[in-house]
């Protein structure tokens, strides 16, 4: 069958945001090659979303199903590209998924021009549905898919997560790579997190479970990419690139068949990393670091993330003093959030930029399948918004049982303006 997949893009880029590759779809898209289907992929994060233009490629292609890839913030475009599909060719078959569908499949459902819904990890889900559209199969059968029963939505039992090495690599030549400023994103592991933050839905999505793929296999991949694409630079899109120890050292190892021809980054916890590791990272070729610090109050820290202060200032001087650019990362407010600890936090990011980190900050945004969505009225939560157009961690949506918006952005604009910090980065 020919199937379109189409990345649903936000609808006001971020001049903080820089555009690299879906991943996602472009796994799907190389799944799908391998059973003897016709993949197409259309990432409108790089041109934005031109209803003409996309009529335009439905026109070219002419799909048998068109799949588009939503998260929350990039949902009401997803919403209006499967009803163009649908206006398009009423025969099409459009499923939705990515982080936002796979949280809320029967209001997907219910809400859209969609047919289905794929569930969580889509590549297995997506090859049987199509499988079944082609000879007329039982939607019922298709573990990880949501679809309709006489006009009402189904949920099918969650499907067995993929081991990490079963899939192929991406298909990367079916995207215009020369257009993305973080051309060469690899993931390194499937699913990633076992921590349950509350202001995370990972673990809502992947059940918690890291699953490494071999060093081998990563850094194989990495050889294809600088011999076949000339790439200088890669960005690890892990969630916690450093969790297993033993694993970074030997994929360290293997990366010394490639030494000198690239340099690399990644993002992690303060309190997976270590001075020796992080000198061992700089000697392989990293050159950059990103942390979620969160907080700066350590009673925040202790309810929301389990890590010290102490420990994330250790991170920041290991980091700068082997040579890699350093950033972290925080978000505003939390549920117990004062004016107090907020200032406290502002000024924990200030003694962290002198000792050399990048400062990002966000708005804490209350994202579907997280503990602050789910259990926003026990923690005191008021959200402001089911705009989910919004949802971008760029605009605060939610206000506390201690702080107001108009509290918290008094906050935020004394203490970014006097630490010349950038908002809603």
């Amino acid at each position: 069958m020919r199937i379109l997949l189409i990345n649903s893009p936000v609808s006001r880029p971020s001049p903080h945001a820089r555009v690299s590759p879906p991943l996602g779809i472009a796994y799907l898209a190389s799944y799908l090659r391998e059973r003897g289907h016709e993949a197409h992929l259309l990432d409108l994060n790089v041109s934005g979303y031109n209803p003409k233009r996309v009529d335009l490629v439905l026109g070219r292609v002419r799909p048998q199903v068109v799949g588009v890839s939503a998260y929350t913030e990039t949902y009401p475009n997803a919403v209006a590209l499967a009803a163009q599909a649908k206006a398009f060719d009423p025969a099409v078959h459009v499923v939705l998924g990515g982080p936002h569908p796979s949280i809320l499949p029967a209001e997907v459902l219910a809400e859209t021009a969609a047919d289905t819904v794929v569930v969580g990890e889509g590549e297995q889900t997506l090859a049987e549905l199509v499988t079944a559209l082609e000879s007329g199969g039982d939607l019922s059968a298709i573990a990880g898919l949501a679809w309709r029963r006489s006009g009402e939505p189904v949920v099918n039992e969650r499907r067995p997560l993929l081991e990490a090495d079963a899939v192929g690599l991406p298909a990367r030549d079916l995207l215009s790579l020369e257009f993305y400023p973080d051309a060469f994103n690899v993931l390194t592991a499937r699913g990633g997190c076992p921590y349950r933050c509350p202001f995370c839905s990972a673990s809502h999505i992947w059940e918690g479970r890291h699953r490494p793929r071999s060093p081998k296999a990563v850094v194989d991949e990495l050889e294809m990419l600088v011999r076949d694409y000339g790439a200088g630079f890669v960005f690890f899109v892990d969630d916690i690139f450093t969790l297993r120890r033993s694993w970074v050292e030997e994929l360290l190892g293997e990366m010394e068949r490639l030494a000198g021809l690239f340099t690399w980054a990644c993002g992690t916890r303060v309190d997976r990393v270590d001075e020796e590791l992080l000198r061992a990272m700089a000697a392989h070729g990293c050159t950059g670091i990103q942390y979620g610090v969160e907080s700066g109050s350590q009673s925040i820290l202790d309810s929301v993330k389990g890590i010290e202060k102490e420990r994330a200032l250790e991170a920041v001087r290991w980091s700068v003093a082997a040579g890699i650019r350093t950033t972290a990362s925080f978000m505003v407010p939390f549920p117990d959030d004062t004016e107090d600890t907020l200032r406290e936090t502002f000024r924990f990011m200030e003694t962290l930029k002198d000792e050399g980190a990048e400062i990002l900050m966000s708005y804490t945004t209350p994202y579907p399948g997280t503990t602050f969505f789910d259990q926003a009225d026990e923690l005191g939560l008021r959200i402001l918004t089911r705009d989910w157009g919004e949802y971008d961690a760029k605009h605060l949506i939610m206000e506390t049982a201690y702080l107001s918006v108009a509290d918290i952005e008094l906050i935020v604009e004394e203490e970014t303006g006097r630490l010349g910090l950038s908002k809603n980065a």
